[in-house]
């Protein structure tokens, strides 16, 4: 697994797959490259959406607003993963959510006339957006299949565990996963002190370690409800 968390996988994701290699170099000429500077806004919701991203290095954090005025965190992005996929709609789309940079990386980007022309020119380009789409929306369905049918502790098994598998890496004894207790609890639906009782449960159990914006996985079964 690389450092950034992309296990070493192709960077250009889903976004590009199953495109012709030279193919592909057409349409990466076509971004410009951008450094993501940690807490950086991409953009943020009901605005135009004039850019697709995709992310090369770093992490993402897509959020929406409540009526309260807090952001509440709807998804973390890693290397490889494609956001602003709504400006390849129509000229008047707006973004559904905030982007954010969680910390230093880069990404490609391309302009909505650019990524449009390249869409209707290689039509794979909107069949692979479309397949990026949906499965978003099948995530956010599972999200709210479990915020009805299961427990807190089973949500933030799922979320952890999910994260795990998504961006964590390797260490001698577990898996490392970058995440702060209130980001966990938003990814899960529950409320920032059931996540931290919760943690620290698995972690007198041995399930996990702590420590500071970190949880090591050490015992995934330990995660399960016994």
């Amino acid at each position: 697994m690389s450092p950034d968390g992309s296990r070493g996988r192709d960077l250009t994701g889903r976004l590009l797959a199953g495109v012709d290699a030279n193919v592909q170099r057409a349409i990466i000429a076509e971004a410009a490259p951008r450094i993501l500077r940690p807490g950086q806004v991409l953009y943020r919701m009901d605005e135009p959406a004039e850019h697709l991203y995709l992310l090369l290095k770093g992490r993402v954090q897509l959020s929406r607003p409540v009526r309260s005025g807090r952001e509440v965190l709807v998804s973390i992005l890693v290397p490889g993963d494609a956001f602003g996929l709504i400006c390849l709609l129509t000229r008047r789309a707006c973004y559904m959510g905030t982007a954010e940079a969680m910390e230093a990386g880069e990404a490609m980007v391309w302009d909505q006339a650019t990524v449009q022309r390249l869409a209707r020119q290689y039509p794979q380009l909107t069949a692979n957006a479309l397949t990026v789409a949906v499965g978003m929306v099948a995530q956010f369905a599972a999200r709210h299949e479990a915020l009805i049918d299961a427990s807190a502790p089973e949500r933030l098994a799922r979320a952890l565990s999910a994260l795990g598998m998504q961006s964590g890496t390797r260490s001698a004894d577990g898996i490392d996963v970058r995440i702060k207790n209130e980001q966990l609890a938003a990814l899960a639906d529950v409320s920032t002190f059931t996540a931290s009782r919760q943690l620290q449960q698995w972690e007198r159990e041995g399930a996990v370690k702590k420590r500071r914006g970190a949880v090591r996985i050490v015992d995934p079964d330990g995660l399960l409800p016994h």
